[in-house]
């Protein structure tokens, strides 16, 4: 954590930026250039990198957007719901270039007829299938988690343990504020569908200042006042196509600033985005090459299939002389140039100030550019942070790409959907009707009353009518059997049907175990009795999967943990209020160094915590026990309470333990528990009493005479609360199909969830 106070003490600002970014001639202006060229070096070879890897995450996206029918379905069903005319359909159809296939015309090329068929190509999205069973399996682990990001210290002291839950709290104001579930809801969508996810923070901090009224408290008078609607750090979560990073060193080490030196994603935007944006630098200098261009011609797929076809970029006159120097053919955006495209990169840099000319600050720091094309610096600023951070599942870091959950279904899908156009095409083919008649043997307007009959449009698919001569048949020794034969189909076409059915649930039964996936995990039942040691293990084994791909994920969250904590506690400079209430007692909420807000009657006190980012500054452990391992506290609660129970038996030891200390043990119990709004504190009288050893022993006395009716009180209430928690966990079991989801803690604040009523019976006299 690099903290701005200081950076700036040692000249380290965002102006003293601005100055080497902007400059002209002198030192800053070769400085400036010196950067410029390692950025320009580092731009061009990362898109290119990015160009080049782009078909193995296209292959996804192609695969994840195929269409379930026919593109000539759309025109066919308005055409056959009455909503567009047969010319209207004709069109539609020649410019999908299958008119051919539905058209019939008459002998001088006229529109006759069009054959609606309702069977057509069908694609099947496998990917999106198994795809969203695993996000959906994963997100639901997080979703449902208040608060969202718990933090826990490193020590146990209620001071302690009071900051990290404040800090929950602030977090988790955050967490509504910049939709973090959502948003990680998509980077493990991404994670599957890519392998991997980056986030990046877009700056040091954002704020949203707005305005409002409120009363004078001396006047009464309405006054208008400024305040902080929002505050916090807005990740960014780029595709995979447009990440460019070091690659000398394995992109997961970014969570623990050991890997890349540097890294960014790029945009396409048009020119006037940025020269209409009064925050930029130098946005009437941004210069350009031949090469961006050049490379948004050579990967015109790529680049066709993410942007905008109509993209044009500034062309470079190159000379004769210079036109194998890269650096000499260079041009500046004009105001003509206001719709032409051009390259944005966040480039995220490691660089020490000291060293690299700066500032004085002799430590790396981590440098936020936002270079417009692919060397003009128009913003810049430090970070107080990592740059990123990165979750994958399943990936060898040894390796540039890996391939994904994805990549891994995409042959079958492709075999499925050949499997079941083969099917379809079988289905047409069994509507091809062919009657072979004797003509011999009937009249002509018998003959004539046939044909009319078979050309009706009441018939799915319009038959045929084959005469033949069956006189000259026998002639030739040849039996009318013979030619029913040729046209009798049906029972051929009926076998491959179901030879395609099968062949659909045999695929199907091999991806699931490929994939190391079940049926019952999908939520179907099995198509047999099986035993309860079976049923334990499919729940083990779907356990363990689900354990090992939220490993990325946790991974993943204790790095935005961090990034989130170090951002709120060196950049944010407004108080906070948070309803951290009856969890802890006023003496430790100010020995921890934060205000109280009361509220209520005396007999009923409510605390709200007031403070500052500073006192929220101490060492947590990011990664301890969160997301899908979170501890459950009820559980912790009856291991408490069963220890306090077996203390007070031994004699002595509720007179050696003294009051305060025991109202602590039970208050720590409360907490746990979940009675956020229910403790036990001792005023300066008992304090006081204590100290003088008066009366301390009639309350010992009376806690051991009690002790009964107050452990059962308790334990009424810890089985109150688990027995919500086991509700909700078969719940949601029973409607997820979810045999290794735990269960979420509660909401925080007591006015998302009513206490249970036990509390109420705790009642020390």
């Amino acid at each position: 954590m690099v903290n701005k106070d200081i950076l700036r003490k040692y000249g380290c600002t965002q102006e003293r930026l601005r100055e080497i970014f902007t400059a002209t001639d002198g030192a800053d202006a070769s400085l400036r250039q010196k950067f410029q060229d390692t950025i320009q070096s580092r731009i061009l070879e990362g898109i290119r990198s990015c160009a080049n890897q782009s078909k193995l995450f296209m292959s996804v996206d192609m695969a994840w957007d195929s269409i379930p029918i026919n593109k000539s379905t759309i025109p066919l069903l308005q055409y056959a719901q009455g909503k567009i005319t047969i010319d209207q359909c004709h069109d539609t159809l020649s410019d999908l270039d299958v008119s051919d296939k539905f058209c019939e015309y008459d002998d001088d090329g006229n529109l006759k007829n069009i054959n609606a068929l309702r069977l057509y190509e069908v694609s099947i999205n496998l990917i999106r299938s198994y795809v969203t069973r695993r996000v959906a399996a994963q997100s639901t682990r997080f979703s449902n988690l208040y608060p969202y990001f718990k933090y826990e210290p490193r020590s146990t002291t209620l001071t302690d343990k009071l900051r990290a839950d404040v800090l929950s709290q602030r977090v988790e104001i955050m967490v509504e504020q910049f939709g973090y579930r959502h948003q990680f809801e998509q980077i493990i969508r991404q994670m599957f569908m890519y392998g991997h996810s980056v986030a990046f923070p877009d700056s040091s901090w954002v704020e949203d200042i707005q305005w409002r009224m409120r009363k004078d408290d001396l006047t009464e008078e309405e006054i208008m006042e400024s305040y902080v609607e929002r505050g916090g750090v807005r990740f960014v979560t780029p595709h995979p196509t447009r990440v460019l990073r070091d690659t000398s060193r394995a992109l997961h080490d970014i969570n623990n600033d050991l890997g890349p030196e540097w890294i960014g994603y790029w945009d396409i935007v048009r020119y006037g985005d940025i020269k209409g944006n009064p925050s930029t630098w130098n946005s009437d200098q941004i210069s350009f090459t031949n090469s961006l261009a050049t490379l948004y011609n050579t990967n015109s797929d790529f680049f066709g299939y993410y942007f905008k076809d109509d993209m044009a970029f500034p062309k470079v006159q190159d000379t004769f002389a210079m036109q194998n120097d890269r650096t000499a053919q260079v041009g500046i955006y004009a105001s003509e140039d206001h719709d032409k495209g051009m390259f944005v990169t966040q480039m995220y840099m490691k660089v020490n100030p000291k060293r690299d000319g700066l500032g004085d600050y002799p430590h790396e720091v981590w440098l936020k550019l936002t270079v417009a094309s692919d060397e003009t610096v128009v913003f810049a600023e430090y970070l107080p942070s990592l740059p990123a951070v990165y979750g994958g599942i399943n990936e060898n870091d040894d390796r540039l790409a890996n391939i994904s959950v994805a990549h891994e279904i995409m042959p079958y899908q492709d075999q499925l959907t050949n499997i079941l156009n083969s099917m379809l095409e079988q289905m047409k083919m069994s509507m091809f009707k062919i009657f072979a008649i004797d003509q011999d043997a009937l009249d002509d307007d018998v003959k004539e009353y046939i044909k009319n009959a078979l050309a009706e449009d009441t018939f799915y698919a319009r038959p045929k009518a084959l005469f033949y001569s069956g006189q000259k048949a026998a002639d030739l020794g040849i039996n009318n059997h013979d030619f029913i034969k040729v046209v009798d189909v049906q029972k051929e076409l009926s076998a491959g049907i179901n030879q395609s059915i099968q062949a659909i649930l045999q695929l199907l039964n091999l991806v699931e175990r490929l994939l190391i996936l079940s049926p019952q995990e999908l939520g179907q039942a099995a198509p047999r009795e099986i035993s309860a040691t079976e049923v334990a293990e499919i729940a083990n084994t779907t356990n363990s999967i689900y354990s090992f791909i939220s490993e990325g994920i946790d991974d993943m969250r204790s790095a935005m943990k961090k990034v989130i904590y170090e951002h709120l506690v060196t950049c944010s400079s407004d108080n906070f209020v948070v309803p951290v209430r009856g969890r802890y007692s006023e003496e430790v909420i100010r020995e921890a160094g934060f205000d109280v807000e009361t509220s209520g009657h005396d007999s009923v006190m409510k605390r709200n915590v007031i403070g500052t980012p500073e006192n929220l500054i101490y060492e947590y452990l990011f990664s301890a026990r969160d997301g899908a391992e979170r501890a459950r506290d009820t559980q912790s609660a009856q291991v408490l309470g069963q220890l306090l129970m077996n203390l007070l038996q031994v004699p002595d030891m509720a007179q050696s333990l003294g009051r305060e200390r025991i109202f602590n043990i039970f208050n720590e119990i409360f907490r746990l528990s979940g009675a956020h709004d229910l403790k036990l504190e001792t005023d300066e009288m008992d304090q006081q009493q204590e100290l003088e050893n008066v009366g301390n022993d009639q309350f010992l006395a009376k806690i051991k005479e009690q002790w009964p009716q107050v452990l059962q009180a308790i334990q009424a209430l810890v089985e109150a609360k688990a027995g919500e928690e086991d509700q909700q966990e078969g719940n949601l079991a029973e409607g997820e199909m979810e045999p290794g989801f735990t269960g979420a803690e509660p909401p925080s604040e007591p006015s998302q969830q009513a206490m249970s009523s036990p509390e109420q019976q705790v009642q020390l006299q």
